[in-house]
């Protein structure tokens, strides 16, 4: 039976750590355990036993013997089981099995049968349950023989770790196993390297330190005191920017360090950007390739070398020698920058140094400079490079060179023929050269001086050309020797002379001016052809193209095929043809020919061309021994015939691919071949791929991997099987390594609030983290409190580039308050530093904020206890304003009467709820009093020395000196009663309280105070308490007051008639003002129209004494010229009007309001005359 966990990831946080594990590792960094935080990988530990340590060590030894002493009881009939370690060996190397036996101990009902009831053990590591990141491979043997069950599992943990096995079926619950893991061997890929200080940049010659940290195979340190350094072989290799490895490095020390490191020290020599490479076996160290630079050293002049510019000494006269000077240090590495150089010509034959005039120099690159000079003088020289003091010479030196006499111009030269831009591999090849001056005539010059170099563009081959002159001239050399002339043969001149790259034919006391170059190529590319002439190039370079020869069959040869293939199945069979000269000739396929002995049971395709080579493909039909050969253009292609063997499918074995998951910070088992196809069902992995990011360990047909720390996603790795028959097969390993659930790096023991206050004030807890293995995945955690709300105080505000847009906020919808957060582990570990607390109205004592991460394979959550330090709130008095109080007996009448009140009326305190200890503990302090009258109460008697009346016509407080009890009561009688006592007896209290007083009534005033013993105030910081108490006061009336309601209606009616009245008399006020307005209008008019109407009268004579028609229409106005009253007819206002001719007395009325009423039209203009026009009614006006 095989015990496996959940794959949900629960990890509830403990407080108080059994084991107090201290680590010296400063690189790469590492999370220790302390008392607030929690560690998510445990290295190699060492071991410190504290008081604490051995407390919970007593209490395990003590609960052990408490449990067997239990356990050896019957119970119910059940079995007895004891568990121990195999040999009672409890130190066990990580990756080597452990064994708990299990015994059956004491008498027990035999008839028990163990097969119906299978015992199912439950096996507890660390509070972890089944494989974790502790053990792996738990297996727990109860089948058959009770002597041979077992648990068997592999520890993959460094530590010291306690087992707890449970079953609650046969009540097993055995804590008494504790078993120590020491690291196992070494293993490469997981091991750890680092440049010693973080520093990877270096001068040239330095001693360069790499450190090591070796781990085993599942990620725990190994330390000095588990293996020794001696038998570690690491190569070290540096590689140059593009991969390829320049030099293996020296090692001049490897060793073991203080810190449990392993030391790496060699001299650092290439300069550049470089990487090394560190490998142990056939696997890279972690972290491997480590990148570094190397800077140059000093400039040594000793090691610096001088290269001639066209790689000829042999100078034309007049012409510049040009070289190059690549300045080094003591390692040969180039060494930028200008540095002075003295240069010293000396004359072979007189010895005499020659004066340079126009020398010139110039750092074309870095490190490197040119010198330039004009050259006038035949002869042989001696070049020396020296330093500015002239006491040291650089490498090689001196440089020979000779200057001879010649006006070759290279861009004028002719270089022509056709093997200049083609030739075919094996076949002699040709092209002339002409040199000639800048004047175009032919320039002699001494054969030796021609040169020219064919080299491959892809690995600088060289193909050695034969010069020859066509063309000499008589003459002497530059020693004063005949030369032969130009009509002499070639055949005649001296024998020939062989250069470094070149044959020469004819003396190098000839002149010519014409030349044959001819080659012979053996491998086919294409090449660079470059001709000079001393020191003066011909031409540009030119590209030759060379093609391979013919197929040589002898050459030729099939490379791949096997000899036993399977039936219906494509094989293949790969040929390579080349040339007399081994190079690969392509595009050939039509003359390659597959034969069969029996062609009928094949199927054959046409050869393909990949990578320079021939694949033949075919597929055989039916079993059996068939003899094949290739031939090419009709030729056998060795080793043909040869024979080939066909196999049904079965014979050959097969692969099937496995995908395996495991968590990131567990391993895993499992068996590769169990799915493979293999004959007889024997077969043997021969060879692995080691897997990019874990571990991989065999045992056998068997394979465990283990990730390394902090990996998550896909890995891969391959393997070959082969059979007896020795036919093998390839397969792939697919493994999907799962991220956990986000872990707690940190957590607080306890976190410390205030009632009703948002805690803490300012920011938020600190010393919540998680860690993650993924920084870029959006995790979510759920915070939420059983008592209380959890909120975010406000950040600071980022003036870098925000990160809170990937932050999102939600809260939850159930009746826990909840507060989740969604993001990346960064932001959420910023966000987790301002979380506040505030808890539910009044709650003080102990509550718990959970807090849960998940992601999308699992969830982890974990209780974080938070003590609410109590507030003390004032206490409260619920009572109405008035009581009307009934008719009195001979005690007098009862205020708080229930049955008569609808209002409620008690007292009481909002820290009572919450309140942790007995609630008959929690008091506070009643007084009562009457401004006019008495009280009269019931108290139960152990208030009696603690109760203070107030007696009438005194203003003072006082013990009660009187009293008599009644069934553990007694009454109390007083203007004024005060006494201490629990809320319940307070309101009892006041259900007793009696008044007798007057008709007049009076005033009740009700004092509580929480006698201060309840929280804190006003300061809790400083642990500050302060009494505090409410106040109330009742008036008691005899009669009834009027209805509030009625009060309210007559309230409103007087109100409604005030506005009423005011509108009424606003209304009259505005009438007698219009009146008013009106009459005195009229009245202003009447006097105007009389004055004008007096006016026309005396201006008229003949008003008075004729009448006026009926039928006349009056016109007036002012003129001061006949002129202008012509002009300015149009604009008089006219009015006609008809009335009769009244000589009565109200004739003269009427045309005085007329007249009155015309004269308010007419404009007065000062020195104007009145003018009055009169026209009958038949005249058009």
């Amino acid at each position: 039976n095989t015990i496996s966990s959940t794959s949900t990831v629960n990890n509830r946080s403990k407080y108080v750590p059994i084991l107090h594990v201290s680590t010296h590792e400063p690189l790469p960094p590492k999370i220790t355990k302390s008392n607030q935080t929690i560690q998510f990988q445990v290295p190699t530990p060492h071991f410190h036993p504290t008081s604490e340590t051995k407390m919970h060590f007593f209490f395990a030894v003590l609960s052990a013997i408490l449990t067997s002493s239990v356990s050896s009881q019957p119970h119910n009939n059940l079995p007895l089981f004891a568990f121990s370690w195999l040999n009672d060996a409890n130190t066990i190397v990580a990756g080597t099995p452990a064994t708990i036996k299990i015994k059956l101990v004491g008498n027990f009902d035999n008839q028990t049968n163990l097969h119906e009831h299978p015992i199912n053990l439950i096996v507890r590591v660390n509070e972890k349950i089944g494989n974790s990141s502790y053990i792996t491979g738990l297996c727990s043997n109860t089948e058959g023989d009770p002597v041979k069950w077992d648990i068997t599992f592999l520890p993959i943990l460094v530590g010291t770790f306690n087992v707890l096995i449970i079953d609650n079926e046969y009540n097993i619950h055995d804590s008494s196993l504790q078993f120590h893991v020491t690291p196992g061997k070494m293993y490469p890929s997981f091991s750890v390297a680092w440049w010693r200080g973080l520093v990877n940049e270096f001068d040239a010659g330095e001693k360069v330190t790499v450190l090591i940290l070796p781990r085993d195979a599942f990620g725990n340190n190994v330390t000095s005191r588990s293996e020794k350094a001696g038998t570690y072989e690491f190569g070290v290799s540096a590689l140059n920017e593009t991969g390829s490895v320049l030099s293996v490095v020296n090692l001049t020390h490897l060793g073991w360090t203080g810190n449990d490191y392993v030391g790496i020290e060699f001299i650092a020599t290439t300069c550049g950007n470089l990487s090394l490479k560190i490998e142990g076996g056939n696997q890279t160290l972690n972290g491997s390739p480590l990148p570094f630079k190397v800077k140059t050293g000093p400039l040594d002049i000793t090691k610096c070398l001088a290269k001639w510019k066209y790689e000829s000494n042999v100078l034309q006269v007049s012409s510049k020698l040009e070289m190059f000077i690549h300045q080094l240090d003591q390692y040969g590495n180039i060494v930028p920058g200008m540095y002075p150089f003295d240069v010293r010509v000396v004359e072979k034959l007189t010895n005499l140094s020659i004066p340079i005039a126009d020398l010139y120099y110039k750092e074309v690159a870095p490190g490197i400079q040119i010198f330039k000079f004009r050259i006038l003088k035949l002869g042989d020289f001696w070049l020396t490079f020296l330093n500015k003091e002239r006491t040291q010479t650089i490498s090689d030196m001196s440089y020979h060179f000779t200057v001879f006499v010649g006006y070759c111009d290279g861009a004028e030269s002719v270089i022509n023929g056709s093997g200049l831009f083609s030739s075919t591999v094996g076949q002699m090849s040709k092209f002339s050269v002409f040199l000639e001056d800048r004047h175009g005539f032919p320039s002699f010059v001494p054969v030796q001086t021609l040169r020219a170099q064919i080299m491959r563009t892809v690995d600088s081959y060289n193909v050695l050309p034969r010069i020859s002159p066509i063309r000499i001239v008589e003459g002497r050399d530059i020693a004063g020797e005949p030369m032969y002339g130009a009509s002499s043969p070639i055949g005649s001149a001296p024998a020939p002379s062989v250069g470094p790259n070149n044959i020469l034919e004819g003396s190098s006391k000839v002149l010519a001016s014409d030349f044959d170059v001819t080659y012979t190529p053996e491998k086919s590319g294409t090449y660079e052809i470059r001709v000079f002439c001393g020191n003066i190039p011909i031409n540009d370079v030119i590209l030759m193209e060379v093609q391979p020869g013919g197929v040589d069959v002898t050459l030729s040869k099939v490379v791949q095929f096997a000899t036993q293939v399977p039936k219906l199945e494509e094989s293949e069979i790969v040929v390579q043809l080349v040339d007399p000269f081994s190079n690969p000739i392509l595009f050939q396929q039509e003359k390659l020919i597959l034969h069969f002995s029996s062609s009928s049971g094949f199927l054959l395709w046409v050869f393909d061309v990949e990578n320079g080579l021939y694949i033949g493909r075919y597929t055989a039909s039916e079993v059996g021994v068939y003899e094949l050969y290739v031939a090419f253009d009709g030729k056998q292609l060795l080793p043909c015939p040869f024979w080939v063997h066909v196999y049904g499918s079965e014979y050959f074995p097969k692969t099937s691919n496995d995908t395996i998951t495991v968590w990131e910070d567990e391993s895993v088992s499992f068996d590769v071949i169990g799915n493979d196809h293999y004959a007889n069902g024997s077969a043997r992995i021969v060879e692995t791929s080691m897997p990019s990011h874990g571990s991989l360990l065999q045992y056998g047909r068997l394979f465990r991997y283990t990730p390394f720390k902090g990996f998550f996603g896909n890995d891969t790795f391959s393997y070959i099987i082969s059979d007896i028959n020795n036919n093998s097969a390839s397969g792939t390993v697919f493994i999907d390594v799962l991220i956990t659930a986000p872990q707690f790096v940190s957590l607080p023991v306890q976190l410390q609030a205030t009632e009703d206050d948002l805690s803490p004030k300012f920011g938020g807890f600190a010393g919540i983290e998680i860690y993650y293995s993924d920084p870029q995945e959006n995790i979510s955690i759920n915070l939420s409190a059983k008592n209380g709300t959890v909120f975010l105080s406000p950040m600071l505000m980022q003036f870098w580039q925000p990160t809170w847009r990937e932050l999102s906020l939600d809260r939850g919808n159930g009746e826990e308050k909840s507060l989740i957060l969604i993001g990346c582990v960064e932001v959420i570990n910023l966000v987790l530093q301002s979380i506040q607390y505030l808890g539910n109205g009044n709650f003080s004592g102990e509550d718990e904020m959970k807090v849960s991460t998940s992601n999308k394979n699992g969830v982890r959550d974990t209780d974080i206890p938070i003590s609410v330090e109590p507030i003390n709130d004032p206490p409260f008095v619920n009572v109405s304003e008035y009581i009307i109080l009934g008719k009195a007996d001979k005690d007098g009448s009862r205020i708080f009467d229930r049955q008569k009140s609808r209002s409620e009326f008690f007292i009481g305190d909002p820290d009572f709820s919450s309140y942790q200890g007995n609630k008959s503990y929690f008091m506070i302090s009643l007084s009562m009093e009457v401004s006019d009258g008495t009280l009269v109460t019931s108290l139960l008697d152990y208030q009696i020395n603690t109760t203070e009346v107030k007696l009438e016509n005194s203003y003072q407080w006082q013990p009660l000196q009187t009293y008599v009890t009644l069934s553990r009561h007694f009454l109390v009688k007083a203007k004024g009663i005060r006494f201490p006592g629990t809320i319940k007896d307070c309101n009892e209290a006041m259900e007793q309280l009696l008044y007798q007083g007057g008709e007049r009534g009076a005033v009740l005033t009700l004092i509580v105070n929480d006698m201060g013993n309840h929280g804190c105030y006003p300061d809790c910081s400083e642990s500050m308490t302060a009494p505090l108490q409410m106040e109330a006061t009742v008036n008691l009336v005899r009669r009834s007051p009027m209805n509030p309601l009625l009060a309210r209606t007559l309230g409103s009616a007087v109100v409604i008639e005030f506005i009423l009245i005011s509108l009424l008399g606003a209304l009259v006020l505005f009438f007698i003002c219009k009146c008013a307005f009106v009459l005195g209008n009229e009245r202003r008019s009447f006097t105007r129209d009389s004055k004008i109407s007096k006016v026309e009268k005396s201006k008229d004579p003949s008003s008075s004494d004729q009448p006026l028609s009926e039928d006349v229409t009056h016109f007036s106005g002012c003129c001061s010229s006949p002129f202008l009253l012509r002009s300015q007819l149009s604009i008089f206002r006219q009015r006609s009007c008809r009335q009769p001719v009244n000589r009565g007395p109200g004739n003269d009325e009427s045309q005085s309001s007329q007249s009155s009423s015309d004269h308010q039209n007419i404009i007065a203009r000062p020195n104007f005359m009145s003018l009055s026009i009169e026209k009958t009614q038949s005249e058009n006006v």
